[in-house]
């Protein structure tokens, strides 16, 4: 006859949690914050881009006939002689 044996009780303990604290979430709000308005910059700019370069080409397309039938509001004094 074989002796009783005791049980062998093995514990897994795993590595505790890191939650997220108040500085990781400021940290990831800013960086959040940060990365939007990186991309209004740049969506504003190539925007500005497009429009100054479409009114020039407009500008560079109006025949002397097309400004001749303009008028000007007169907005700007007029220049010094």
């Amino acid at each position: 006859m074989q002796p009783p044996t005791s049980p062998i009780i093995v514990k897994v303990v795993e590595p505790p949690v890191r939650g997220l604290g108040l500085g990781d979430t400021i940290l990831n709000a800013v960086g959040l914050t940060g990365a939007l308005a990186i991309g209004a910059l740049v969506l504003g700019l190539v925007l500005a881009g497009i429009v100054i370069l479409f009114r020039r080409a407009q500008s560079r397309r109006m025949s002397e006939e097309a400004a001749a039938q303009t008028q000007s509001l007169g907005l700007t004094p007029p220049a010094h002689q």
